[in-house]
């Protein structure tokens, strides 16, 4: 059986999930296969987009979204040449109705029985038919494993919060640093995607069984924390590169040594750049490390953990805690902005001319943020307890 597991300090390794006799869980290992496959080939794609298609679309607005929306279409060829050939399962019900319903129904009937101090019962039990419900109590068990598992995932949240740096405030860097023009902008995130195709083999096949052998499973709270700290360290490298960008820029140029940039006819500056583009490549590996650590593991943690009737509900929170991450990335960068503005006579951190801001501090601070994450995740562990058997 798997679950959260005090000594270990989080959640059991489910990578080789054995049952009683000690036996590997077959179909589990297949699943843990099948996301590492489709996670290696998402970034084939990725490293396929940055490398050629952001070249052409930093120049050519229109050529740049058809060539992925031709990739779209070419895509849905083999799915519905396939479609005879799928084993599909119809659901008895649907996930996200049966879990508002029974959450629904237990709460309003707990509150009309009464729930007494030394009654054992969780009020979602009250949803059940043996005491009065209408949902039968697989479908309610069900629903309190999903509930224990949601706040597991919602770790993951301020992670997806320094994610969207890469492709946000790390493109913004680049712009002020010397580039070829044969090298586009927003290619360096293919440095990302080179390093998971390459970090995923070696991990799995690897760095883990080695693990294994010497010092015992890893769980996936360890593997996440590792992933934190590297993520945490790239902002660090992110911050240094830019104090010493900001060293190397010149105050004294004059407006024939600026580069001259456009996007798309919607915007156009000029700039100074200074220092070499590929010095923003460790930053961008050090994510790709962690992604392999941290994103890889809350997916399976978000399918196999997750109960049978709402594996695909428990999908959907993890993506909702992606985008309440970027979304909150958002807010951090404008609230970060304001205050800056207002605390130093009207320039903040970021500044249309990054040369005289002051970014490297924005960078410190969402690693603060993860470094808090961390803390409360290494004191926290027992409490998320999913007592769930895979």
């Amino acid at each position: 059986s798997s679950g959260i597991n005090a000594e270990y300090g989080g959640v059991e390794q489910f990578m080789d999930t054995t049952d009683d006799e000690g036996n590997t869980n077959d179909e589990n290992r297949r699943i843990i296969h099948a996301i590492h496959l489709l996670y290696f080939v998402r970034n084939v794609g990725c490293f396929f987009t940055f490398a050629a298609i952001s070249s052409l679309q930093e120049h050519q607005w229109s050529v740049g979204f058809c060539i992925p929306f031709i990739c779209a279409l070419c895509s849905a060829v083999p799915l519905m040449l396939g479609k005879n050939y799928f084993v599909v399962n119809v659901p008895r019900v649907n996930a996200s109705s049966l879990f508002v319903s029974v959450i629904k129904e237990g709460y309003k009937l707990s509150r009309v029985t009464g729930i007494t101090i030394n009654s054992k019962l969780h009020y979602l039990d009250y949803a059940r038919r043996d005491y009065g419900g209408s949902h039968y109590k697989e479908d309610v068990n069900a629903v309190k494993q999903l509930l224990r598992l949601i706040p597991v995932l919602s770790i993951y949240m301020v992670y997806f919060l320094l994610y969207s740096q890469m492709h946000t405030t790390f493109y913004i860097q680049g712009l002020f640093m010397k580039t070829p023009s044969y090298f586009p902008y927003a290619g360096a995130e293919a440095i990302n995607n080179i390093t998971i195709m390459c970090v995923i083999p070696f991990v799995v096949y690897k760095l883990y069984p080695f693990w294994d052998q010497r010092f015992g499973r890893l769980s996936p709270f360890i593997k996440t924390q590792v992933g934190f700290a590297l993520i945490s360290l790239s902002m660090v490298v992110a911050g240094l590169l830019e104090y010493f960008r900001i060293l190397h820029a010149d105050p004294t140029y004059n407006e024939a040594e600026k580069v001259h940039l456009h996007f798309y006819s919607l915007l156009e500056i000029s700039v100074n750049q200074s220092l070499a583009f590929y010095l923003r490549f460790p930053q961008y590996f050090l994510v790709a490390v962690s992604e392999v650590f941290v994103v890889i593991v809350a997916l399976k943690l978000a399918y196999i953990e997750a109960p049978r009737q709402f594996k695909s509900v428990s999908m959907g929170v993890l993506y909702m805690f992606n985008a309440l991450g970027t979304l909150l990335a958002a807010v951090v960068l404008l609230v970060t902005q304001l205050v800056t503005y207002l605390a130093l006579d009207h320039r903040g951190w970021i500044c249309q001319d990054l040369n005289q801001g002051q970014m490297h501090y924005y960078f410190y601070l969402v690693c603060g943020i993860m470094l808090c994450n961390m803390a409360v995740l290494f004191f926290k562990t027992d409490r998320f307890e999913l007592d769930i058997s895979l």
